[in-house]
């Protein structure tokens, strides 16, 4: 359990770092990826924020990983999510490489998330 734990830290960080980048600096961010208009900033900022507070959410899962395993099930659906999402958008057209190369981080994420699932799955102590 230990790795685990080191693991959903890593998690926990890269989220909150990514998500606090796009928050607190949501103009320059915006500028980065290709988002324009009046409301970039707020929307940059604001999915930093949900970001961030996923980071929030695995860093309760790396303080105790089976009760909190549920955590990582809406974890996992979401990193997933955002790799179909940036996809079909990169298809289409409407974002740049780099904002769906960055995106594919999440990829990586989401097979590691369903492995944890699927190894504590019948773990005492696990959420299920």
């Amino acid at each position: 359990m230990r790795l685990w734990r080191l693991f959903f830290c890593v998690a926990a960080l890269n989220n909150l770092v990514i998500g606090g980048v796009m928050l607190f600096n949501a103009d320059q961010a915006a500028a980065r990826i290709g988002v324009a208009g009046p409301a970039a900033g707020y929307t940059v900022g604001f999915g930093g924020l949900l970001i961030a507070i996923f980071g929030l959410a695995y860093a309760l899962v790396a303080y105790r990983p089976l009760p909190n395993r549920n955590l990582v099930a809406i974890g996992a659906l979401s990193k997933a999510s955002t790799v179909v999402f940036a996809s079909w958008h990169a298809m289409a057209g409407h974002i740049p490489q780099n904002v769906y190369l960055i995106s594919m981080g999440d990829l990586a994420f989401a097979a590691i998330f369903a492995i944890f699932l699927l190894q504590t799955r019948n773990a005492q102590g696990a959420t299920p």
